[in-house]
């Protein structure tokens, strides 16, 4: 059985009944990686050296299709955040800029999809 990375939104949103920044900072990280995967695994993007958060964004940089080079601008900003969430502490994170970054998050997939079923 292989795992469906958009779970980890369900768990970002579970995450937000915490109260604390601990949470907070977990549930933007869940969130990203539940749009990360996503895309990472429609797109079979797997790499042996470098970034596949990189590779990844710059697949969708580099497609034809509007959304998808909009989901790559919007997927590189949620990534930016992810990183801040887990490596810069000075920064508060407060609750309400998690609830933002799930829907963000939400988006960057619809986007993607769009593309998708137009085939572009």
């Amino acid at each position: 059985m292989s795992f469906n990375p958009q779970t980890f939104l369900t768990v970002s949103k579970e995450l937000m009944s915490g109260s604390t920044e601990a949470h907070y900072r977990s549930t933007i990280n869940r969130a990203y990686y539940g749009a990360f995967g996503y895309i990472r695994n429609r797109l079979a993007i797997f790499v042996d050296h470098g970034s596949v958060h990189q590779a990844v964004i710059s697949s969708l940089r580099r497609a034809l299709s509007v959304q998808k080079r909009q989901a790559a601008a919007r997927l590189e900003k949620l990534f930016e955040k992810r990183k801040e969430a887990d490596y810069e502490h000075r920064r508060e994170v407060k609750a309400h800029n998690c609830h933002f970054w799930i829907k963000e998050a939400e988006d960057i997939i619809k986007l993607f999809d769009q593309a998708e079923k137009a085939n572009i």
